[in-house]
Order: C-alpha cells, then structure tokens, then sequence
C-alpha cells in the first residue's frame, strides 16, 4: 500500500514528545539542525569520492574518455558545404547539394522480401542486393549511401503507409519507429560533367566517415583543384546534441557557416568548353589517342583555357574509376602531368638564347648538306626529309625547321649556359601551377650527344604548360610569368588575391625576343603550314613532330604552339596531340589546322581586333617545320 504522505509544514519541524499524550514541546535549536545536516552532507560526500577512487583510481585521463565516448553518442554531425569553385565570370563548376544516407535496423523487419521489393522500386536499387543487406545479422545496416530528396518523399509515403498498418499486416514492427535512418548529409556536384574535369579533380565518395586530427572527413579531394586545395575548400563538420529522431532535423535547418569558402579561377567556362569540343573533334579527325589545348594570357599568365581529351565524367563516378583504370600511371591532367620530348616547337627558344649570348650573330648563315656530325661520327643529325638545302639564314633555318641548323647552333653554347638558359624558361621545374600532380620533366645535356640533340627539342622533356609558358616569355618581351589557374578565394567574408600578374624572372632581353619574333614573320615563305594562318591576324608559332622512344609503342608528338597579335599579344595557344594516325602524324597538318580552329573561335570571343587587312600574309608569323 501507498503510503499516506503528509504536506511538509514548518511546523513539523517542532515534534510532539512521545512521553505525553499533551507532551511538552522540545526546544531544538534550527542552527544546530542546519550542522548537523551539513556534517551529515559531508560525510556522505566524502564516501561517495572515496568510493570512485576505489572504482577508477589515480588514472583520471581513462575516465574522461569513457566519459567523452559515452558523450560522443550523443552527438549529431552535420557536413559543412565543402568549398564552391567558379570560373572568372561567376560560372559554377563544382558545387554542393544534400544527399541522405539510409541505415535500417534489420530486427524490425518481419518481412525482408516484401520490404527489399518495395525499397528496391523506391530507390532503383537490385532487389537480391536488398534481401541480402536486410537480412544480415547487424544491429544496423547501411541501405543506400546517397538518397535523393525525391527518393526521400517516396520512401516516406512508402513508411507511411506501413506505419498505418494493422501490425499483423505490416512487414515491419509498427511499434518501432526507429528501424528506418535517415541522415542529411552534403555531396560534391559538378553541374556540368566532364567541363574542365581535368583541372577540377573529383572528391572521393566516401561512404566512411575518416577520423583525422579528432575531426571527421567524410571526403577527400583528389588531384586537380580538389586535391590542391583540400585542406582549404574542406570545412570541419558542426556538432548538435540531439535526441535520435530518424524524421526530424532536415539539413536545411542545420545552423551552417554563412559564407562558405569559394575559388574563382582565371578559366573562362566557354572558351575552355570551346577548346574542348574543337579537341575532341581533332582526335576522331585524326585519330589521336589523346591531346591538350591551353590557352593562355602572355602578359598576365593567366590561363583561359587547359583542354584535356579524354577526360572523366565527374558527375558519373563510375566514368571516374574507368579513366581512372584505362590510364593508370599517366596522370589526372596532361598538361602538367605528362612530359615528352617536344621537337620542333623548341627552336625559337634555342634561337634567341644563341642571340641573347651573342653565340651567333643575326647574321649568321649555315651551309646545309643534309647532315651535321657534332659528335664524329656518332648520333648523326639528318633534317626531317632528309634532304640538303644549301645555304641558309636564321630565317631560312626556322623556315624550313633544318635540325642540322639547330643541332650547330646548340653546340656552339656552352653546355652551363644553355642548361641555364633552359631552366630560367622554366623546364626542369615545376611553373607552380595550383593543381595537384604536377611534374617537372628533365634536361640532358651532359653528353655531345644530348648537347647537340636538345638544338632541335629532343633530351629534353617538357609538360605542355612548361612549354606555354616559355613560348609566353618569349611572346611578351623575354618577361617569365608565372602561370596561375587561382585569381581569388572568398574566405570569412572577404575576397582574398591569390593568383596575380606576377613577373618571375627576365629570361632574355626584349630586344633579342622582338628579333626572333621578327625572324619567324618572315619565315612565313614556307607555304606548306599555311594550316594555322588566320586571315586578318599576325600570329607567331611554331610546330614540332617528334618520335618518343621512351613510349611504350614509339608514340608521335605533334605539337604547335603559337600567339597573336605579336605586336600586342592577347592570348597564346598550345596544341598538343599524342599519336595522331592521320597525314603521317606531321603536327603541321594535324596541330596546326586545330591551332588555327582554335584562334578563329578565340578571337572573337575575347574581342580581339584584327591587325592587318584580311588578304595581307607577308607579316605572317609562323614558322615552318614538321
């Protein structure tokens, strides 16, 4: 029985004596009551800590971490919007949206098939894979990683129906309503494909979760931009403490930072979505394994555009792992990734250091037969046709592309000074470009053999922005600048500069560059590369063909780098296609017709006016050649 509990009155505090029925009053003082519950309270407070001493002991570090993973379980995570990257005119490239994981207790399920046959319409998922994760002896399983908010309503209605149920009739125990998890989550999207998936990277779709420095990290950005930047463009997860309730807490209530990091890149959405289309046209045309196309801004080292075919979907992960598996080992992004002897297209540096150590003379003139034995009789160098041209001069040499011109003129600077040189246009070294995976290629030229052979771009490897951007340095005046993808990140509510115009090093003199450009305008005689003229525009360039040995099957490298206008370079593109099979491979009938695609759509684009009349080719600049 209940006991009778009286209201507690101050009087009560005055009892009646036991002795008499009348009884007499005791006089207790309430300052003694208060010590004498006070001592009590002590003593009773003294035990309780002994008591715990005796439990857990001196190692108090142990107890506050059973403590922190009893706490722990309570907790809630929320992602945070990872970093957003635009390119220069606010165009999004890679974003966030929510997604919800599904976890499922199997020990409310009464009926695994019905219910695998239910989710499995829901959610498009295999039927046999459902049965089999519903059935698993787990306290709970991981049903879908990433749910859409659409297949999210469908599900409820699904629940909701079930729920209504009589539980005789139901495939699940009505009475629990904590067998169906949902947690709000957030996953990378690149809104469109496979643009620029090269230089963006992809984040890895991790359905752990990743504990690193006592913070979770759900992803992890890889190569590109994604990986360059992870530690930036991730964002620690916010922590809530809340009660489980698999139906409440949306993602869009979560409180999240308000101003979510951002990068904009110096890319321009349509030119590179431009250079793109025009490459993947040119590999089915001339059935080129792969290729890159960049663009860039000589004066500022902005880069426009950094083309790659093939290239991954990203918004299909799927794509991501083939490309992954068809070309392993040969990096995410060519253009900083892959270094190959680029041929031809390195004369015009050759030329202007020979000019800038006063090695030769403007007027130099070399008598050609066809061979040049730099090293006796080892290694011979023999011209791309194999045939001998006379007499000719630093116009005729670049005209015709002749290798024993080169091979002469390589030999006669000294070994320190060329690697010098050859350095201070940046190859041998990374450009510091802010993508993940770059590479820095190498030089050769230790040997008789190599010296000679570098005259005419072999000894040497370079990636294709290496060779853009010391193909820039000469078209702005011998000025290095470095090339940059980043121009801003917004951070805390500011815009912050990162990338700028930013001059590296004078690598040779303004009057010696003007000089080489002057000799390739004339060079223009070479009839046969009329490929990358453009009507109405003064372009300087040059192509290069060359034979890779170091391939696994003696792949071609057909290259053409060239810029306009030369007496106020706007922009400077690169072609680079890897085994063309089409018109023997020569880059002036493969890169070069791709250049001048290229160039046509460009100038137009970026508003550049011409410079000449349109019927005028004597100032023409592009240099003839393989």
């Amino acid at each position: 029985m209940r006991p009778d509990f009286q209201p507690w009155t101050p009087e009560r505090m005055q009892p009646r004596s036991p002795w008499s029925p009348g009884g007499t009053e005791l006089q207790v003082p309430l300052t003694s009551l208060w010590l004498v519950g006070a001592l009590l309270s002590l003593m009773g407070l003294g035990i309780a800590i002994r008591l715990l001493w005796f439990q857990i002991g001196p190692n108090w570090e142990l107890a506050r971490r059973d403590l922190d993973r009893t706490v722990a379980r309570q907790w809630r995570y929320y992602t945070v919007p990872r970093g957003v990257i635009v390119d220069r005119n606010g165009t999004l490239l890679a974003g966030n949206r929510f997604v919800y994981q599904l976890d499922v207790v199997p020990a409310g399920i009464r009926d695994p098939k019905k219910v695998a046959e239910s989710l499995a319409e829901v959610l498009g998922m295999d039927e046999r894979y459902l049965l089999r994760v519903l059935t698993l002896d787990a306290q709970v399983v991981m049903v879908a990683p990433r749910l859409t908010k659409e297949q999210r309503e469908k599900l409820f209605k699904v629940l909701n129906t079930w729920y209504k149920q009589d539980e005789e009739e139901a495939p699940i125990d009505v009475k629990n309503w904590d067998i169906f998890r949902l947690t709000p989550k957030l996953e990378r999207v690149y809104p469109y494909g496979d643009l620029a998936s090269n230089v963006l990277g992809f984040v890895s779709q991790r359905d752990d979760v990743e504990v690193v420095g006592g913070y979770m990290i759900p992803e992890v950005g890889n190569f590109g931009l994604e990986g360059y930047y992870q530690s930036w463009l991730y964002q620690p997860p916010v922590r809530e403490v809340v009660a489980y309730d698999p139906f409440s807490a949306p993602p869009e209530s979560v409180r999240l930072p308000e101003d979510a990091p951002a990068l904009v890149l110096t890319l321009d959405a349509a030119i590179q979505a431009m250079a793109e289309d025009i490459l993947e046209q040119a590999l089915e045309t001339y059935r080129a394994r792969r290729g890159v196309i960049l663009v860039l801004r000589p004066k500022t080292g902005e880069i426009l555009a950094m083309a790659m075919a093939p290239r991954p979907n990203l918004s299909d992960y799927d794509d991501v792992l083939r490309f992954l598996r068809e070309f392993e080992g040969e990096g995410w992004n060519w253009a900083v990734s892959h270094a190959y002897e680029p041929g031809s297209v390195l004369k015009p540096l050759i030329l202007s250091i020979a000019l800038e150590t006063d090695t030769i003379e403007p007027d130099f003139v070399y008598e050609d037969t066809g061979l040049e034995q730099p090293c006796g009789g080892i290694a011979p160098v023999r011209n791309w046709d194999w045939s001998a041209h006379g007499t000719q001069d630093l116009v005729g040499c670049l005209a015709l592309s002749l290798n024993t011109c080169f091979a002469n003129i390589a030999r006669r600077i000294p070994r320190s000074t060329l690697l010098h040189y050859l350095e201070a246009y940046g190859f041998g070294n990374l450009t510091g470009v802010d993508v993940d995976a770059e590479v820095n290629g190498l030089i050769s030229v230790n040997t008789c053999v190599d010296h000679s052979r570098v005259g005419f771009g072999h000894a040497i490897s370079v990636t294709p922005l290496q060779l853009a951007a010391a193909m820039a340095a000469l078209a702005n005046g011998g000025r290095y600048m470095r090339p940059y993808l980043v121009a801003y990140r917004f951070e805390d509510g500011e815009w912050v500069p990162v990338g700028r115009p930013e001059i590296m090093r004078q690598v040779i003199s303004e009057e010696t560059a003007r000089l080489v450009s002057r000799f390739l305008a004339q060079a223009l005689k070479a009839d046969s590369y009329k490929n990358a003229v453009v009507p109405g525009y003064t372009l300087a360039g040059k192509t290069g063909t060359a034979l890779n040995p170091g391939d696994p099957e003696d792949l071609l490298d057909a290259t053409m780098v060239g810029w306009g206008p030369v007496g106020d370079p706007q922009f400077l593109v690169l072609v680079w296609l890897e085994d063309p099979k089409e018109q023997d491979g020569w880059a002036s009938l493969t890169a070069a017709p791709v250049f001048r695609e290229v160039v046509q759509r460009l100038v137009v684009m970026l508003g550049v006016p011409p410079d000449r009349p349109v019927g005028e080719q004597a100032a023409q600049a592009v240099g003839a050649g393989p």
